[in-house]
């Protein structure tokens, strides 16, 4: 009887030691794969312990990503991606093991794409390389062609050392943030998770033609060669607005207009954005601090957000998260709050609005100088540095 008892007890005592370990979240780099329908994206978070709780940092090619607000309890783990509305929601399965989902919270039901996790990896690609039999350094003028059929012009900036490979994608609406990867012989990987750009582009070099997938819960075919002269479409003649007017509540509620005393003879930049949208955030992290710089000067900034959210209060909560994180000193206003509000429909005589963010040049008697759609961020380099250079110089222009 007494022997039954001890081994009972044992077993018991295992039992509880081994639920004690697969509820507790090891600090340190975890790998995870996210399980889209055409491809697996790798990324790493490094995730460690401070006195509030967990913290992470998502690494994201040449970007790191902070990442607050980690909940690990008995039921789960929540790790929340930055201000938009998206988690990665995960459950420890064994020591150092995970498995859940990336979910999306603006849309009903929500979406779950399937996500596992091992601690200890902190390398994105495991794949064995063979040694490079191509060079990737350099423009690639390409046309990305989607499952639908639709073809446009884009521009591919590839910065390759040995097997290792950095680079972005850029088309007219947009670029697709960082790229992290590896050359293998003619064939290529690299990926880019941030929570909204997250894929897999997969591809191969023959008789210097580019052929390549962007994998992800979409699929989108790549042609393209290489080009040092490749660009993009111009910025200024894609969108057309002739005079602009508006009326819209800030995150307080109080109506913001064009006609309000503070914007009274000055040069007002208008950027048609969306806390959603990582090249609005982009555009966004540029923007605080260069008002900061430049306000004495005489010209004065407002955000116009279209959000993606379930209902109008959501919204607001997520424009108020993202102008606490990004520290926004000018003014932002809700002039939508749902993915059924379009800017052509709240901005009268708006033609060709074809992406998020688009900025827009009123002069000091606020007249519609320049409307510039699209932004090519951070990730690609030169064309980052030309799109700072003629801001720079517009303003330049307007404040004299």
């Amino acid at each position: 009887m007494m022997k039954k008892s001890f081994i009972i007890s044992t077993l018991l005592m295992f039992s509880m030691s081994f639920m004690a370990q697969a509820t507790t979240l090891n600090t340190g780099p975890w790998r995870f794969e996210l399980k889209t329908v055409y491809g697996t994206v790798p990324f790493v978070i490094e995730i460690n312990r401070n006195k509030d709780g967990f913290k992470g940092i998502l690494k994201n090619g040449k970007e790191k990503i902070e990442l607050t607000d980690i909940v690990s309890t008995d039921q789960g783990i929540s790790i929340p991606l930055q201000s938009y509305e998206l988690s990665l929601e995960m459950r420890l399965t064994s020591q150092g093991m995970m498995t859940g989902y990336l979910v999306r919270h603006n849309k009903n039901p929500k979406i779950k794409t399937p996500a596992v996790a091992i601690h200890g990896k902190n390398q994105r690609f495991l794949e064995d390389r063979k040694r490079p039999e191509i060079d990737l350094n350099g423009r690639w003028a390409i046309t990305l062609t989607d499952e639908e059929g639709k073809i446009e012009s884009g521009v591919i900036v590839f910065e390759q050392k040995e097997n290792n490979l950095h680079g972005s994608i850029m088309t007219p609406t947009g670029d697709y943030r960082y790229l992290e990867g590896f050359v293998s012989g003619n064939e290529f990987q690299a990926a880019s998770f941030d929570g909204v750009y997250n894929y897999l582009l997969s591809g191969k070099v023959l008789d210097n033609k580019l052929e390549a997938n962007i994998l992800s819960n979409y699929k989108t075919k790549i042609q393209g060669k290489k080009d040092s002269t490749a660009k993009l479409p111009d910025a200024y003649k894609q969108t057309q607005l002739e005079t602009l007017n508006f009326e819209f509540p800030d995150l307080k509620g109080n109506k913001v207009s064009i006609q309000d005393e503070k914007f009274k003879d000055k040069p007002v930049i208008i950027q048609f954005f969306g806390s959603w949208c990582p090249n609005c955030l982009d555009e966004m992290n540029y923007l605080v601090p260069w008002y900061l710089k430049n306000q004495k000067r005489g010209i004065e900034i407002v955000a116009l957000a279209f959000e993606r959210s379930l209902s109008p209060a959501e919204a607001r909560i997520q424009l108020l998260k993202t102008q606490k994180k990004y520290q926004v000193p000018y003014d932002i206003v809700i002039a939508g709050s749902t993915s059924e509000d379009k800017p052509a429909d709240k901005i009268p005589g708006l033609k060709n609005f074809i992406s998020f963010p688009t900025t827009i040049f009123l002069n000091k008697k606020h007249q519609v100088v320049k409307v510039h759609a699209g932004f090519t961020g951070p990730s690609t380099g030169e064309f980052f540095e030309k799109w700072k250079s003629e801001f720079n110089q517009t303003v330049d222009d307007l404040v004299k």
